[in-house]
């Protein structure tokens, strides 16, 4: 492993692999942003060390992507399996999937009530508080009843205790106090996201809406107004709305029968788990949502928690009632405040420890009017924060910013940034199935901008044209495309120029010349066009190429150090893509983009040279990506080959022995300066 474990981490690491080896499992309950995951690595790789393979099971894509991330970087070869992921490896030393995933292949490779422990002789079952019922963990433990378990979980309810110990093992729990002393600072609040997927009757209504508002007609705007409430709100606040004399009531009715959509919003079996997960760890929960018939809902589900809400808008109840409400939500018995968006300022209620975002907001501002007096720290509590997100819609892409302004103030994000996901779980999704399903009605890999954006925007005027062109960019910044340069076509440009008779050829790569396929198919595109991608030492000037936003300067400069060190060992995309996406531990939002230069180079044709000048821009990318940066290194270092192929000795070929020169100072301590 390349971390040290912390004293509390190696004191939970020798507990649970003595009581594992006595009777057969262990759960390790540390709090949210210990580092449980390192716990996990460490227990992995003592087996790993025999020879044994791993089952690594996690809730949610999100933490199958983080988590088989951080197997990576310690060391230890990890595959990553969930429904996103189109190449499933299972052959790996660690292997980290979902639940439902690694469902799925165990009933198919072992038929019902099989045994899986000699293919995963030791499975690691992480937020193990699942682990009960029907529920898909429960199910695959069943298949690995023989293997070595280890269990982890910030939260174990008592009512599922005895559950969980059947399936996994004896149950350790350390609380905040054993831990003072041994490398950990208690922090006052700890946010975690919890996702809650669309049923498939909502997956196809937000399409639709997606493709009306993706038009740019006049009814786009009330296509925005339903993605955002179909997705953050739920299906009874958009069939609320569908009922209402209104304009948006007509294009709700006009635009896809609504008969088929479920009338108990998607979130609702998540908000259960929720409170169910922290049972025993909270005195009085918030739950945050925007509209009054959501309110109504949730408190009717909720009776037994005796529910409080606090509403306003037109209609609202009058001051005197809401001083009433107020009152009412402060006595020790009412566990559960229901507030909508319009009457959830001014909450002064120190006791609630526990807060939901069903309703999620964008803006930071309105983050803090609505955590109100829950900001506030507590003397011997934590307080929790938890966010409902609907993945693959535009609910997902509001939640970022928020969870930086929250890191601001001093809350602990740190298990959801502690290992930056690369899994894109916005509305960039939508975006790149889109491109998917074009390219393959082509019958071709990569699909340009142009025929994109022609397909998408039709023939309805400007207004579509640069709507689907901004969608496409986002969906580049945000991780779901890979734009890249086709090596084939920039050859023949440059052919065109040598049969013209030009003496110089000179060759701008951007916008216009990009092609584009999801970052899922990355590896497939890779192999279908193995002259567009080279796993080869890319050619660019990390000091004057290469533009990072959004990371401190000295973050930056330490990269570009970084990456001229690769350059001089000849290291693969691969590498450099790790370097980057290191940047965005501490910086999550940290931007990169650079560009490839090659200039002077001469071509010898019939006798003659032509001076060739090849230009071409990369990004802006997210730093974390790093699966979406490694591919676009690859397709410069396949333009770099395209020039060593066609140019004989040049100052342009000498470009990169330039850069190796003068990382010499670099790395010396020298101040950045151009090669």
């Amino acid at each position: 492993m390349r971390s040290k474990l912390r004293p509390y981490q190696r004191e939970a690491l020798e507990w649970a692999l003595r009581v594992a080896e006595a009777r057969g499992g262990a759960v390790v309950s540390l709090p949210t942003g210990t580092g449980k995951t390192l716990v996990a690595v460490a227990f992995a790789e003592r087996y790993a060390q025999r020879g044994a393979r791993v089952l690594v099971l996690e809730p949610t894509r999100f933490l199958v992507e983080q988590t088989a991330r951080k197997f990576r970087y310690e060391g230890l070869d990890a595959s990553m399996v969930h429904s996103g992921v189109r190449e499933r490896d299972w052959g790996k030393r660690v292997v980290v999937a979902t639940p439902e995933s690694a469902l799925s292949y165990l009933q198919q490779r072992y038929g019902e009530g099989g045994d899986a422990s000699s293919e995963f002789p030791v499975v690691i079952v992480d937020e193990c508080h699942h682990t009960v019922g029907r529920d898909p963990f429960a199910q695959v433990m069943r298949y690995l009843e023989q293997s070595v378990k280890l269990g982890l979980s910030a939260l174990v309810p008592k009512s599922r205790a005895w559950e969980i110990e059947r399936y996994i093992g004896p149950i350790r729990k350390w609380d905040f106090s054993e831990l003072e002393g041994k490398g950990y600072e208690k922090p006052y609040m700890i946010a975690e996201v919890y996702e809650a997927p669309f049923r498939r009757e909502e997956e196809e209504l937000y399409e639709r809406l997606y493709e009306v508002w993706l038009s740019g007609s006049p009814d786009s705007h009330f296509a925005a107004l339903a993605l955002t409430t179909l997705s953050r709100d739920g299906s009874d606040a958009l069939l609320d709305s569908a009922a209402r004399p209104t304009a948006f009531a007509n294009f709700l009715q006009a635009i896809a029968p609504l008969a088929p959509i479920p009338p108990e919003p998607h979130k609702l079996p998540v908000l259960e788990s929720v409170l169910a997960d922290y049972e025993g760890n909270f005195e009085k929960a918030i739950v945050f949502v925007n509209r009054r018939c959501t309110a109504d809902l949730l408190a009717e589900r909720f009776k037994e928690l005796n529910p409080v809400k606090i509403v306003g808008g037109r209609g609202a109840a009058d001051p005197e009632a809401r001083r009433s409400a107020l009152e009412e939500a402060r006595r020790p018995e009412a566990k559960l405040i229901i507030a909508t968006s319009a009457g959830d300022e001014g909450i002064d209620i120190p006791e609630v420890d526990l807060l939901i975002f069903w309703s999620h907001v964008s803006s930071p501002l309105r983050l803090y009017q609505r955590l109100g007096r829950g900001l506030r720290p507590a003397p011997d509590k934590i307080k929790y924060t938890v966010f409902i997100v609907t993945p693959g819609t535009r609910d997902y892409d509001a939640l970022p910013e928020s969870l930086v302004a929250l890191a601001r103030e001093g809350i602990d994000v740190s298990g959801i940034f502690d290992e930056v996901s690369s899994q894109v779980l916005g509305e960039g999704l939508l975006m790149a199935r889109k491109v998917k399903e074009l390219a393959e009605s082509l019958g071709a890999r990569g699909v340009s901008g142009e025929v994109i954006i022609s397909a998408l925007a039709g023939a309805r005027g400007l207004r579509a044209y640069r709507r689907v062109a901004r969608e496409l960019d986002e969906s580049v910044r945000v991780g779901a495309l890979l734009p890249y340069y086709d090596v084939s076509e920039v050859y023949a440009e440059l052919q065109s120029w040598v049969e013209a008779g030009a003496p110089e050829a000179y060759v701008r790569l951007g916008a216009g010349h990009r092609r584009f396929i999801p970052v899922e198919e990355a590896e497939e595109g890779a192999r279908a066009s193995p002259e567009s991608f080279a796993d080869a030492t890319p050619c660019f000037d990390p000091l004057n190429d290469l533009k990072v936003k959004g990371a401190s300067e000295g973050a930056a400069h330490r990269l570009r150090v970084e990456l001229l060190r690769l350059l001089a060992s000849s290291a693969k995309p691969r590498d450099f893509a790790e370097a980057i996406r290191l940047l965005a531990l501490e910086n999550p939002a940290a931007m990169v983009k650079w560009r490839f230069r090659v200039e002077a180079a001469l071509i010898p044709v019939d006798g003659r040279e032509v001076r060739l000048t090849l230009a071409a821009d990369y990004g802006p990318f997210m730093a974390k990506n790093a699966k979406q940066i490694e591919f676009a290194l690859k397709n410069t270092a396949a333009l770099w080959n395209l020039v060593l192929s066609l140019a004989s000795g040049s100052e342009g070929l000498g470009h990169c022995d330039r850069l190796l020169r003068a990382r010499a100072g670099i790395l010396a301590g020298g101040r950045p300066s151009s090669p």
